[in-house]
Parts: structure tokens; sequence; C-alpha cells
């Protein structure tokens, strides 16, 4: 089980980097529309409501590429709130990081409520497991991820299935909600 919650706090290291500190002004970034023709308008930023919006579903290869030292993400469609620090990615959400990746539908970070909420497909990637999930909703405030709907983990030694599964980080624990099923191999000798 050790290894299965090492996957897991990776994917909240991810999750601690998008929070004020990667989306405020302490750290810079690059925000790029890639594969889109020069003739083409992308995106378009409204600076009295201080909403950026790009939508690059249509065009074939485009995809929007928001880039900081050690940590990418990328999608097809964005609404940033540049105001209230409110990003929403959609439509192929990657998130890669040196040691961990994420696929999801959706994306969205609300940095005054401290949380992140990624859905639709969400599959996160470390070296030690693959978790699958409809929904993840992780706050800051309590330092927990919540992995809802068809949660499957499956790391080296075996697998692990249910709806509904709570990582309290700081603390170390984890929760399983509901029915919930497990194979492992044991590495007795």
């Amino acid at each position: 089980m050790t290894r299965f919650f090492r996957c897991l706090s990776a994917f909240v290291v991810v999750i601690l980097l998008v929070s004020p500190t990667v989306w405020g002004q302490s750290r810079s970034g690059t925000l790029q529309m890639i594969g889109v023709p020069p003739d083409v308008q992308g995106g378009s930023y409204d600076s009295s409501s201080g909403v950026f919006t790009a939508d690059v579903s249509d065009i074939p290869e485009a995809y929007i590429q928001v880039t900081f030292d050690d940590l990418r993400i990328t999608g097809q469609e964005l609404e940033w709130h540049t105001k209230d620090e409110q990003l929403t990615f959609s439509q192929s959400v990657k998130v890669w990081r040196e040691d961990l990746e994420l696929d999801a539908d959706w994306l969205h970070y609300d940095s005054a409520a401290e949380i992140m909420t990624v859905r639709g497909a969400v599959k996160v990637t470390t070296e030690d497991a693959v978790i699958y999930a409809d929904e993840l909703v992780y706050s800051e405030e309590t330092d927990e991820a919540l992995f809802t709907g068809n949660v499957i983990v499956d790391f080296e030694d075996g697998e692990l299935k249910g709806e509904k599964f709570l990582l309290r980080v700081e603390e170390k624990t984890m929760q399983f909600f509901g029915p919930f099923q497990g194979t492992f191999q044991s590495n007795s000798k």
C-alpha cells in the first residue's frame, strides 16, 4: 500500500502547484496557442472584465498551453478570469510534470475557494500507478483529494475499484466509501 500512497501523494503535488502561487504574480510562465494558422483568431482578451478566452477545438492539431518551469497544462478551450484567478480548461486537457501526467475532459481551478475540480475520463499516471475516476476534487483548505465515480487504481501489486475514495494528504490516510474491492499479489517468500 506504500506505493499506492506514494502515487496519490505525487498527484497531490501537482494539484498544489495549481494554486494561487502558480496563477498569481509570484511565478511567471507562458501562454501559447500552438498550431493556429496566422489568419485564424483563436483567442481574445476583454480587459474590462479581465477574461481571456481561447477555443482551438475546430483547428486540427491545435492546442492551448500554459507552461511554468516544472508544470505544463494543455487543452483546446480555455477561459481564464484573471481578476478573480479562476481558470477553466476543457477538451483534451493534459497536465504534465516530471513525475506525473493527468488527462481529463475538463479542469477548473478557483483560487478564492482554493478548490480544483477535474472531470470526465480522469486519468492520473505516476511511476507507481494509474488512477481512473469520473471526477476529482481537491481542496487546499482541507488538503483532501476526493475521487468519485468508477474509481480504479492500478498499481504493480494489485488493483482497487470503487465509487468514492478520499485521500487526506497531511494525515496520510485513505478512506474508501461504499462498496470497494481490490485484488493484490503477495510478494512473500
